[in-house]
C-alpha cells in the first residue's frame, strides 16, 4: 500500500511527499479523486479555468500529472478524463475521516487550506466546503479540544462564538456545587 501515490493538497502541494512545481497539474488529479475518478472534460474547464481556456490546457495538465506519477488519462468515448483508482489523495482522506466521525484524526491529517494559491473556481469552492465541514462537525460534538484544535486551523465567526459559549460554560462550572450531566455525542 505504501506504493501507491499520494497526492498531498492541504496546506502543501506534493506527489509521493515531493513538492510539486506544476500545481496545476496536483488539482486536475484532486479534482478527478473527489469526482471518484473521472470527470466530464467540458466540466473540468469550467472549474479549473476562469474564462477560456486554451484547448491545450487539459491535455498539458494530464501529461505534467503523468509526469508526476498519476495516471491521468483522456477517454475520448465518453469526453472524460480519468485518474488511476489506486491514487491517494489527502482531501479525500480527510473528507472520509469526517463524514466517518473521526474528527481528531481529520484535524490532525488538516495542514492547512486547499490548494492554497489557487484560485480556480474548483479550488475556491472545495476550501469554502472543507472549512464548513471542519466548523459543522466540530460545533456539533462535544469535545473543547476539537473546537480548539479546529479554530487554529480555520477562521470562522463561528467556531470563536462556540470557543466564547463552551469557554464560559467551562469557567462557570466549578462555581456550581451540584454538576449538571452533559449528554455526550458520538465523535466516531
Amino acid at each position: 500500500m505504501n506504493d501507491l501515490p499520494m497526492v498531498q493538497t492541504l496546506g502543501e502541494c506534493r506527489v509521493n511527499g515531493q513538492p510539486v512545481r506544476h500545481r496545476r497539474a496536483v488539482e486536475l488529479s484532486a479534482a478527478l479523486v473527489l469526482s471518484d475518478g473521472a470527470a466530464p472534460r467540458d466540466w473540468l474547464l469550467s472549474v479549473l479555468f476562469e474564462g477560456e481556456a486554451s484547448p491545450s490546457s487539459l491535455p498539458t495538465l494530464a501529461m505534467r500529472a503523468r509526469k508526476l506519477g498519476l495516471e491521468v488519462q483522456y477517454e475520448r468515448e465518453i469526453g472524460a478524463y480519468r485518474i488511476d483508482e489506486d491514487v491517494r489523495c489527502d482531501v479525500a482522506e480527510f473528507l472520509f475521516l469526517l463524514s466517518q466521525g473521526y474528527l481528531a484524526q481529520a484535524l490532525e491529517m488538516y495542514k492547512g487550506p486547499f490548494m492554497a494559491r489557487s484560485t480556480s473556481p474548483f479550488a475556491v469552492q472545495t476550501r469554502a466546503q472543507l472549512e464548513r465541514h471542519i466548523v459543522r462537525s466540530v460545533v456539533e460534538c462535544d469535545d473543547i479540544r476539537l473546537v480548539e484544535a479546529a479554530d487554529r486551523v480555520v477562521t470562522s465567526p463561528e467556531l470563536t462564538r462556540e470557543l466564547a459559549r463552551r469557554g464560559a460554560q467551562r469557567v462557570a462550572a466549578p462555581m456550581t456545587r451540584r454538576a449538571v450531566p452533559v449528554a455526550a455525542k458520538p465523535v466516531g
